[in-house]
């Protein structure tokens, strides 16, 4: 068995499988999110529970790193991503007082960022069962890794990729992501999308994949005990037709 480890993003499946002269695959596996040792790291400043310099960059050669979107971007900017890829409430509260920190001085570590934002709620809202800076770092960690934009696009360029009865399994780890992946299997999946007046289909469209499984596979509760870090994990598989 022969093994072929390319350091690309997988948005790129389709030049990568060009380069390796690969026509079609039997399957595929994305895992999308952080990885857990690049949690565990602290040096790659992911998490609010370890300080670290703000980074967040999945592949540490790209530029862009958290401390730029952090100490660069507007107060519009910042809000907007926060409220966007964070879906968080405070989002306008928090982009304030990040500006006017930095306003004093740059906002270097993880600890930094994560007092700001914390301050940033009520005191009854500080502590519960989520960080209140959860939202926020997943937010500022999308927007770094770009990790939303084009992935419609490459789940379609995988299932293009696949034979016939080909699997493609997608893990999921937040809302955002496992919508995306949901609705671009719906599409794929549908066949005629002429209006429903029309008395025969002129469109041509044909189904391309068929849902393994309708709803997510989520972790069992003995899983959970072992792992927690997959109690928010989505697992969506799809079979080429």
């Amino acid at each position: 068995c022969r093994r072929i480890y390319v350091h690309d993003n997988f948005f790129n499946i389709k030049a990568i499988l060009d380069s390796l002269c690969v026509s079609q695959i039997d399957g595929a596996i994305l895992d999308l999110g952080v990885s857990s040792p690049q949690l565990d790291v602290a040096e790659r400043g992911f998490s609010y529970n370890s300080d670290a310099r703000l980074d967040m960059r999945m592949n540490r050669e790209d530029s862009l790193d958290a401390y730029r979107v952090v100490n660069e971007y507007s107060q519009d900017e910042l809000r907007r991503i926060l409220f966007s890829y964070g879906e968080e409430k405070n989002a306008a509260k928090i982009a304030a007082n990040i500006v006017k920190a930095r306003e004093q001085k740059p906002i270097e570590t993880t600890f930094e960022l994560s007092e700001i934002i914390k301050r940033s709620f009520p005191p009854k809202k500080r502590y519960g069962d989520k960080h209140p800076a959860k939202r926020s770092f997943q937010a500022i960690r999308i927007e770094v890794n770009h990790e939303l934009e084009g992935l419609d696009k490459a789940v379609e360029d995988f299932a293009e990729a696949l034979k016939p009865g080909g699997i493609l399994a997608v893990i999921t780890f937040h809302s955002l992501e496992d919508r995306i992946v949901k609705n671009t299997f719906g599409k794929l999946k549908t066949g005629c999308i002429c209006p429903k007046e029309f008395p025969v289909c002129v469109c041509g469209n044909k189904p391309k994949i068929k849902l393994v499984n309708k709803k997510p596979i989520v972790a069992e509760e003995g899983e959970l005990k072992g792992n927690n870090r997959a109690h928010s994990a989505k697992l969506r598989i799809a079979e080429k037709l």
